[in-house]
């Protein structure tokens, strides 16, 4: 009998498309195998509350870093990123279809500094309780191999 495979993923909600793509890629690589429990959750519920505090670390988006830390982002540019394909007459369906390799470089020095001050950063991926990944979407094959461990 296989051992049930635990997948968190902590986001914002509604989801966001850094969020929804994780999400989604997750969903999409853990499809054939019949033995994963994908469950999602808010960066502010309580689910998520008690695990940052059973780990010491604070649960945020990269604006609770940015304000955290002081970094100067620029959330026009950031909006721009995800509203540019709203607007280029594609049609979306979720989320996630907003993403751009973009959005994640306009965020990387939240992510990079979130470490550092103790935060983890949406979105989360956590598998069978360890936190595999947090601040930016990894690629999915990344994804397949950690659920393969």
């Amino acid at each position: 009998m296989q051992k049930t495979i635990d997948v968190l993923v902590i986001g914002t909600e509604p989801p966001c498309p850094r969020c929804d793509l994780m999400s989604r890629l997750v969903a999409e690589t853990a499809g054939s195998l019949t033995n994963v429990r994908l469950r999602h959750c808010s960066f502010d519920s309580l689910e998520a509350t008690e695990l940052g505090r059973r780990m010491q670390r604070k649960i945020g988006t990269a604006k609770h870093v940015a304000k955290a830390t002081g970094i100067k982002v620029d959330w026009d540019s950031v909006y721009q990123s995800v509203s540019r394909k709203e607007t280029s007459g594609e049609i979306h369906y979720r989320a996630a279809d907003k993403w751009t390799p973009e959005l994640d470089k306009l965020l990387e020095p939240c992510q990079k500094a979130a470490e550092t001050i103790g935060y983890l950063m949406t979105p989360i991926l956590i598998i069978n309780g360890q936190v595999k990944h947090h601040g930016s979407v990894p690629a999915r094959q990344q994804i397949a191999k950690w659920l393969s461990e």
